[in-house]
């Protein structure tokens, strides 16, 4: 006896996609991610300055705190062992939370240099007063992508004569 036919067979080659419509799907998608590369981008690079502000006020938390605990001057000191860096102002290699009298480290923050960071104040240092008062009233620290296109992604820090730190988009304090 020989075994029961079925009816319900599928032709061989007629299930799945045929390599012509694969590769137009992958053409397709292709084409779309090409499409979503400069959004990618943009989100990146306003990722990168939002993270360095947001370690730069970590930081600063850091030298107010200890300055209050200990009651000893801490500052905000710009890396210099970046090649190319031009003058105190310029923050991009990263910072170091320091104790002013003994020149201890107490935080590392190294930076890559792929963003423009810029502390208005031409000493290269923010000091922090043994009362945990920032000592640079009208100081601002700007931190910008350096493609001009993404100019609009700005950010800056600005302390105020009292001490307050706050935060805004854009290259200036208001």
């Amino acid at each position: 006896m020989s075994p029961p036919v079925s009816r319900n067979r599928v032709a061989f080659g007629s299930s799945g996609f045929s390599w012509a419509e694969c590769l137009c799907a992958v053409a397709l998608i292709a084409t779309l991610s090409m499409l979503a590369l400069p959004s990618l981008e943009l989100l990146a690079q306003r990722v990168r300055v939002d993270m360095t502000r947001d370690r730069w006020l970590s930081d600063l938390d850091l030298a107010r705190s200890w300055s209050a605990r200990v009651g000893a001057m801490s500052a905000l000191s710009r890396r210099t062992g970046c090649p190319g860096l031009g003058d105190a102002r310029d923050w991009r290699c990263g910072w170091q939370v320091i104790v002013v009298n003994s020149g201890e480290v107490l935080r590392d923050t190294p930076l890559r240099g792929d963003l423009s960071v810029v502390y208005s104040s031409s000493t290269g240092e923010l000091r922090v007063a043994a009362s945990g008062d920032p000592m640079s009233a009208g100081a601002s620290l700007r931190i910008k992508p350096w493609r001009v296109e993404w100019v609009s992604l700005a950010t800056t820090i600005c302390l105020n004569i009292a001490g307050r730190v706050h935060w805004q988009s854009g290259e200036g304090c208001s």
